[in-house]
This record gives C-alpha cells, sequence and structure tokens, in this order.
C-alpha cells in the first residue's frame, strides 16, 4: 500500500512553468503600471498645487488698511431751520499706499466732502437708506479725486478705495 501511495504521489501532474513564468510576467507588469500611474499623479498634482495657490493667493483680499479723516461739522442745508451735522469718516484702502495718497490729497477731498455735506438735509441723512446713499457719494467722490494719483491701486477701478466707514455721525 505505500507503493501505491507513492505512485499516486509520483502521479501528480506538476503545473506547467511556462504558466507561472507567463503569471509572473502579468504581475510584474501590473505592478510596474501601477506604480507608473501613481508617479504620474503625484507629480501632476505636486505641480498644480503651486497653481492653486497662486490662484488662491490672487482671490483673497489683503487686510484693509484704514485712512481715517479729521471731523466734520457742518451747517446742513435745511431753509428755515438751522442743523448740523457732525460726522467722521474713514476710508477702506487696498493699502498703505492709497492711505498716503490720499493723505496727499486731503485739502481736495476735504473739500469735496465738505461741498457734499453742506448740500444734505437733516430728514434725508436721518434714516438708513439716507446714510447708506451719503456711504456710496463719499466713496465716488474719494475715487474722482484719487483718479490721477500716480499709486498702483489708483489705477484699478475702484482706485484703491474700497469703502467709508461713519466713526460719528450726529445731527442736531
Amino acid at each position: 500500500m505505500a507503493n501505491a501511495q507513492a505512485a499516486t504521489a509520483g502521479e501528480v501532474p506538476a503545473a506547467p512553468k511556462k504558466g507561472k513564468k507567463l503569471l509572473v510576467i502579468i504581475l510584474a507588469l501590473v505592478l510596474v503600471l501601477a506604480a507608473g500611474g501613481g508617479a504620474a499623479v503625484f507629480l501632476l498634482m505636486k505641480k498644480s498645487e503651486p497653481k492653486a495657490k497662486e490662484e488662491i493667493k490672487k482671490t483673497e483680499r489683503k487686510p484693509p488698511v484704514f485712512a481715517p479723516l479729521e471731523q466734520f461739522t457742518v451747517n446742513l442745508n435745511d431753509p428755515g431751520r438751522e442743523h448740523y451735522l457732525q460726522i467722521g469718516l474713514t476710508f477702506e484702502v487696498t493699502g498703505q499706499d492709497v492711505a498716503d495718497a490720499i493723505k496727499a490729497q486731503m485739502p481736495l477731498v476735504r473739500s469735496r466732502v465738505l461741498l457734499l455735506l453742506t448740500s444734505k438735509g437733516a430728514e434725508e441723512l436721518a434714516s438708513p437708506q439716507g446714510k447708506a446713499k451719503l456711504a456710496g457719494e463719499l466713496v465716488g467722490l474719494a475715487r474722482a479725486t484719487m483718479q490721477h494719483s500716480k499709486t498702483p491701486s489708483a489705477q484699478e477701478e475702484d482706485r484703491g478705495i474700497h469703502d467709508v466707514h461713519f466713526s460719528s455721525f450726529i445731527i442736531q
């Protein structure tokens, strides 16, 4: 019986060597292609990363710089009544260069602001809509004043002036 088992064990057909070689070649090829694909994806992502960071930086807005003006006290345009406006203004600008340009043009800016404020009436300025309209007019006035400025930001459409904020607003 031992001889029968040995004979049976010897009769077990061995796997063909050709099939093993083919399987090893296919597995090696798959591994090489996977490694190459992974490396290509890694390199493409690495190259696009700086571009994405640049685009984010371009769209990110720098922290604002504020250019305060001295407080104004003016007579309002109310025929038959005597109303005064005391107002503090601060312009929000893109950078220190624009703030410096506003300071350089301060006599012109103050003159134009005074003319605008004295043309307003107390009732017109009392409502939130009136204040918002005044803010828009003040920003437009400042942008027009900065139109001929030599600062790089002044070449932009908004002339580097984003907004105006009221630090005080008293009608009496």
